[in-house]
C-alpha cells in the first residue's frame, strides 16, 4: 500500500510523495538508523539519525534537523496518507525560505567553531610530534 508523505530535502521545498508503507522503506529511503520526532498527535518526522553535521535541513522546536527527512501520519500505529489540511499546514511549516537565513547563520557558526577546534587540534599535535622527536633525538 503506498501512502502519501511529505519529503523534505537540503535546500529543497517539501514536497509530496507516494511511498509504500513499510517501515523498511522508510530506512532504506532515509537511513537505517530513524530518529523519530513527534509534529503533533498523528503526525511524526522521520530522519537519520547519521546525518552529516554540515547537512542542515529545517529547524523545528529549537532542534536542527539535519539531512533529508519525511513527515508521515500515522493512524492506529500504522503509517497512513497524509490529510490535505495536514499537507498544507507542514508544506508552509517548512517552507525553504522560513528556515534558509537560520539555516545559513547556525551553518557558518557551526563550521566557524568546527574549523576553530581542528586548528587547536592540529596545533597540539603539531607542538607533541615536536617535542616527540626532540625526546628521540636526544
Amino acid at each position: 500500500m503506498k501512502i502519501k508523505v511529505l519529503l523534505v530535502m537540503p535546500g529543497k521545498e517539501p514536497k509530496v510523495v507516494k511511498i509504500p508503507a513499510s517501515i523498511k522503506f522508510i530506512k532504506a529511503f532515509i537511513g537505517e538508523k530513524l530518529f523519530v520526532m513527534k509534529l503533533d498527535q498523528n503526525t511524526f518526522i522521520f530522519a537519520d539519525k547519521n546525518a552529516n553535521f554540515d547537512d542542515f535541513n529545517r529547524i523545528y522546536a529549537s532542534n536542527i534537523i539535519l539531512g533529508t527527512f519525511l513527515i508521515v501520519s500515522v493512524k492506529n500505529k500504522r503509517r497512513v496518507s497524509m490529510k490535505k489540511k495536514d499537507i498544507r499546514r507542514y508544506i508552509n511549516m517548512f517552507k525553504l525560505k522560513k528556515h534558509q537565513r537560520k539555516i545559513d547563520a547556525y551553518k557558518e557558526e557551526f563550521l566557524e567553531e568546527y574549523y576553530s577546534k581542528l586548528r587547536k587540534n592540529k596545533q597540539k599535535n603539531a607542538k607533541r610530534n615536536k617535542e616527540e622527536i626532540f625526546k628521540m633525538v636526544a
